[in-house]
């Protein structure tokens, strides 16, 4: 076969960036008698490494998908048509869209596959459109790409769930590729060197207790919950020394941010020593601020996936995490889970996993455990898979 991949969002910084890079990868590590051709925009093609061996085609594009494919703003009908364009001049089998952000329309007959990896957008969108252009364009596109994909292509059960309910697609439409995590996740040496070295550079003293949060800068990851629990925590007796580290790209995130707000917020609550904004942190450094923490929290409202709860458990840290969207299927019993609209839930947990120690212990164990039930090279097999399943099918 010879199949086209959209590799626009290869350089994105949250998830779906990660999950383009890592599954491509992965597929171009088996052995296949395929022929992949990697599609990317200019400005991609110039920053990246692609995957030696494949073709790539680059289009003439005046903005980055992964940039202009904001909460805010929509791509230039320019750019589109030159994607259109690159895509109806290469000879294909099928054509694989990782991320519905960077969708094109598809001209031609041939089959095409689109990854939708959650429905925060449509089960939240007042927490992540900031107006009403910016969510009809989303809506227009979304609907454009599930009427031409023959499959759609999603990351959890729970989203799978979450597609058949908005988009009324049936069941037998929509196949699952999870998220795993990076070769670079794993347990460390917390006595080295390189390990102190990593915490001191984000701000953390060798042996400070620390709660870490991982993720997007964004209002659905109900961040601003976490905070006020953070505050009943250490005002508590025997917990004033626990800090928080909030790890997410603020400075060059697309997609809609409440940074300034929670900057304020910690001010207004005094607690802006405890609580430190990260910015991006590189896979290297990140392991170490996985292994180290106490626990990781995602409070979230709705997660697709939960990627950071999987790179966590993998270095052995213990996960304290919503109950909502594919969190409780990811973990799947492993973490300690809390219902993010019950703020007292919320700190309930996090102060059992602070102060009882064989919990915590438990819980790591658990974690290490559950990590190793997803692999890239897994997912990267269904993907391949599925390529051929679609294929058959259009012939």
């Amino acid at each position: 076969m010879r199949i086209g991949i959209d590799a626009t969002c290869w350089s994105n910084h949250r998830g779906f960036g990660r999950f383009v890079r890592e599954l491509l990868q992965a597929i171009a590590r088996l052995e296949t008698d395929d022929t992949y051709v990697l599609f990317a925009d200019r400005q991609t093609a110039k920053a990246v490494e692609f995957p030696s061996g494949w073709q790539v085609v680059v289009g003439d594009t005046a903005e980055a998908p992964a940039q202009a494919a904001a909460a805010d703003s929509r791509r230039s009908l320019r750019d589109l048509w030159v994607m259109r364009r690159l895509v109806q001049r290469e000879s294909l089998d099928l054509f694989f869209f990782p991320a519905v952000y960077s969708y094109f329309p598809m001209g031609g007959q041939v089959p095409c596959l689109v990854t939708f990896h959650d429905v925060i957008a449509e089960t939240l969108p007042h927490l992540v459109f900031q107006t009403r252009r910016s969510r009809m364009f989303w809506q227009l596109k979304c609907r454009l790409a599930v009427r031409r994909a023959v499959r759609v292509v999603t990351v959890s059960e729970a989203s799978k769930q979450g597609l058949m309910r908005i988009f009324g697609l049936g069941e037998g439409c929509i196949r699952v590729v999870p998220e795993a995590a990076s070769a670079t996740f794993g347990p460390v040496d917390c006595h080295s060197e390189a390990h102190w070295a990593a915490l001191r550079r984000h701000g953390v003293q060798p042996g400070e207790r620390y709660v870490l949060y991982v993720g997007g800068i964004s209002p659905h990851k109900n961040l601003d919950t976490l905070i006020e629990g953070f505050v009943q925590i250490v005002r508590s007796p025997g917990y004033q020394d626990v800090c928080l580290l909030l790890v997410g790209d603020y400075r060059r995130d697309v997609f809609r941010t409440c940074y300034e707000e929670l900057r304020q917020r910690t001010a207004h609550l005094a607690i802006d020593k405890r609580v430190h904004f990260t910015g991006f942190v590189v896979d290297e450094d990140l392991v170490h601020l996985y292994a180290a923490a106490q626990a990781l929290v995602l409070p979230s409202y709705l997660e697709g996936f939960g990627l950071p709860a999987v790179e966590a458990m993998a270095c052995g840290a213990a996960v304290v995490a919503s109950n909502c969207g594919a969190l409780p299927e990811v973990l799947h019993g492993a973490g300690h889970l809390f219902d993010p609209h019950n703020i007292a839930t919320l700190v309930d947990g996090l102060r059992r996993v602070l102060a009882d120690a064989p919990y915590r212990a438990a819980l790591q164990a658990g974690s290490l455990a559950r990590a190793r039930a997803f692999s890239w090279e897994q997912s990267a097999r269904r993907a391949v898979d599925i390529f051929h399943e679609n294929s058959l099918e259009a012939d």
